[in-house]
């Protein structure tokens, strides 16, 4: 079997179990209350286009769990095509389930419809993670990727869906929304960009120096290793004695809580992806094409700037690339020191008992880490092409 077709089947059963053992949504008369399930069953029952749509969605998914079950010659072969079509079919259904859960509405209970909301379940969720794992496997996997998500995000964005939960989570805190996000962006790429240098120049170290390369990458790894909030509380008390005795700490804004003290955790955290993969590729320049380098009278600095960081920058960029996504995810500890940020958002709702929130501020920080994964492996793959260096990454060790 295809490791493309384990993949949909995978991402089918995801859809089959959200579907049919999850709720997909809970309507909630107000911020407060848990709320009640909806599960699919609410879209058969449902008039219009949400019978339409869950009529129509719960047939492809029996047909295909059926040929799934059956595990025949005929069946697999029937799968397989339905699999290779569906995807197109797929792409929208995340979105339409956003508005049919917007306006579902249980019978019998009392609300008020300015603070009453529809949350989003594990089971939208699931549904949406076997979507995206179906359409990987398809043909054109990226290219219905960006469409599933694009049209997911612009339907709550063009005011479909007003009573969903994580719209009106948002339309309380759209000022502070847009201020925190910029924060967590700034944050993250400043972060990796000071670390950039120094990283580079410990992985030359460690090729260079064989007797200090134990304790280079042993000092990175520690910062690494080292719990994120334990070394948050380390840095912040030098900081505070710092300005409190020195003036000018002070006045440029450098204290015990707030940036700099989330800025500088970050860029230790970003040294060990940055200094290994350094180190790595420099140590996989073959030692040939050095001597060949001083045998034509290069100096050190000429044989560093023309033939060892040239070879060796695809495995650096790697490691560059490594370091922008997993920043992304640390910033959001910044919020817990006022460093701002997403974290800010996620820990207001966790002290608030506001799972939406937690929610509204932990998308972006997946859709943020994702698109810059996207945008450096592209500029990772331009930069080689136009040096012409070419590399063995799992020689590389990346």
């Amino acid at each position: 079997m295809k490791p493309s077709f384990l993949k949909a089947r995978l991402g089918l059963t995801l859809a089959v179990l959200s579907v049919l053992v999850l709720p997909l949504g809970a309507f909630r008369p107000n911020r407060v209350v848990s709320g009640i399930p909806l599960k699919g069953a609410a879209l058969l029952e449902g008039g219009g286009w949400a019978g339409v749509f869950g009529w129509g969605a719960g047939l492809v998914l029996v047909i295909m769990s059926i040929l799934y079950a059956l595990r025949s010659r005929f069946g697999n072969r029937l799968l397989s095509q339905l699999i290779l079509v569906t995807p197109w079919l797929w792409f929208p259904v995340p979105g339409l389930l956003l508005i049919l859960l917007s306006r579902l509405r249980p019978i019998g209970v009392d609300y008020d419809l300015e603070v009453a909301r529809i949350s989003l379940s594990a089971g939208f969720w699931l549904l949406l993670a076997g979507v995206l794992l179906l359409q990987s496997s398809a043909p054109r996997g990226r290219l219905l990727l960006i469409l599933t998500l694009t049209m997911t995000l612009s339907i709550p964005a063009a005011g479909l869906t007003p009573h969903l939960a994580l719209v009106k989570e948002f339309l309380n805190i759209r000022g502070t929304f847009f201020v925190e996000l910029k924060r967590h962006l700034v944050l993250a790429l400043a972060s990796v960009t000071v670390a950039v240098l120094p990283g580079i120049l410990l992985g030359y170290a460690c090729h260079r120096r064989p007797r200090l390369r134990e304790w280079i990458l042993g000092a990175v790894n520690l910062f690494q290793v080292a719990p994120t909030l334990s070394l948050l509380g380390l840095i912040m008390i030098p900081l505070t004695i710092l300005s409190k005795n020195v003036p000018i700490v002070a006045a440029l804004g450098i204290r015990g809580i707030g940036f700099a003290p989330a800025f500088i955790v970050l860029t230790l955290y970003c040294l060990l992806p940055i200094t290994a993969n350094a180190y790595s590729g420099f140590d996989q320049v073959e030692a040939s094409v050095v001597d060949s380098a001083a045998a034509m009278g290069m100096t050190h600095k000429q044989i560093f700037r023309k033939v060892l960081f040239p070879l060796a920058f695809p495995v650096i960029f790697s490691g560059i690339r490594t370091a922008v996504t997993q920043n992304v995810g640390n910033t959001i500890l910044a919020g817990l020191i006022g460093g701002g940020g997403m974290g800010a958002l996620i820990f207001l709702g966790l002290s608030q008992s506001a799972p939406d929130l937690v929610i509204l501020g932990t998308l972006p920080v997946v859709l943020m880490a994702l698109s810059l994964e996207a945008v450096f492996k592209l500029a990772e793959a331009r930069v080689i092409d136009r040096m012409g260096v070419t590399y063995d990454s799992a020689e590389a060790g990346i």
